[in-house]
C-alpha cells in the first residue's frame, strides 16, 4: 500500500512536467493499491526476508494513505470514500509503538490528518493536525509523549530517533501552509528549522553521515 502511495503522490508531483511518466506512476499505483486490498495482513512478512525485521503490525493506515493520495492524483470519489473508511480503522491498530506522535513509515495517521483536511475540510482532522504540532513545540508536553533535550531537541519517547523528529519538522512546515494560522507560520518555521538545525550541527555537532 505504500508502494501505492508513494506512486500517486509521484504522479502528482510530475503532472505538470510529464503526464505521460505521472499516467505511467498512476496506472502502477492502482493496481498496486488493488493487490494490497486482496493481500490479508502481515502475509509479506512470510516471504519477504525484511518481513522478520520489520513485520506487519498494522495497515489500515497505510491503506488510507494510499487511497489519500489516489484520491488527490484521480479526484474519484471512491478513493476518498476508501481512505476515510480506512481511517476510521486506525485507533484500534496496534503500532510498534503506542505513542501516537511517533510519525513514520510504521504510522502514517499524521499525514492522513494533512491529506483529509485537505479533501473534506472536516474540523476533526484539523484539530488531529493542531494536536501533533502543539505536541511537538511544547517544551512541557501534557502527555509526556514527546520531551526536550537540554540543548532543544524534541524527542519522542520512549525511544524516538531524528528521523521521528525530522519528520515532525517537515510535518510542521506543511501543516503551517496548508492548515493552521498564516500569521504565525513563522513561529512554525523557525521551530523546524531549529530542530534541523540541531541535526546538521547548530548545537556544536552533526548528526549527519554517509553525505
Amino acid at each position: 500500500a505504500m508502494s501505492a502511495a508513494a506512486l500517486a503522490a509521484a504522479a502528482v508531483a510530475i503532472q505538470d512536467q510529464s503526464m505521460e511518466v505521472a499516467s505511467m506512476y498512476l496506472n502502477k499505483a492502482v493496481g498496486i493499491y488493488k493487490l494490497a486490498l486482496q493481500w490479508p495482513k502481515g502475509n509479506y512478512a512470510k516471504y519477504v526476508e525484511s518481513g522478520k525485521r520489520y513485520p506487519s503490525v498494522s495497515m489500515y493506515d497505510d491503506l488510507a494513505y494510499a487511497a489519500a493520495w489516489l484520491y488527490m492524483a484521480t479526484g474519484q470519489q471512491s478513493y476518498l470514500d476508501n481512505a476515510v473508511q480506512s481511517y476510521s480503522h486506525t485507533s484500534a491498530e496496534r503500532h510498534v509503538s503506542a505513542n501516537p506522535y511517533m510519525f513514520n513509515y510504521e504510522n502514517v495517521a499524521p499525514a492522513l490528518d494533512l491529506l483529509l483536511y485537505k479533501a473534506t475540510g472536516d474540523q476533526t482532522y484539523k484539530q488531529n493536525v493542531k494536536a501533533f504540532v502543539k505536541e511537538w513545540m511544547n517544551t512541557h508536553s501534557a502527555s509526556g509523549d514527546v520531551y526536550y533535550t537540554p540543548r532543544g531537541l524534541a524527542k519522542a519517547e520512549p525511544d524516538g530517533l531524528l528521523q521521528h523528529t525530522a519528520n515532525a519538522a517537515f510535518y510542521t512546515l506543511l501543516a503551517a501552509k496548508n492548515v493552521l494560522d498564516q500569521k504565525k507560520f513563522m513561529l512554525y518555521a523557525c521551530w523546524a528549522r531549529g530542530q534541523i538545525g540541531y541535526m546538521v550541527g547548530d548545537a556544536g555537532r552533526s548528526y549527519m553521515t554517509g553525505a
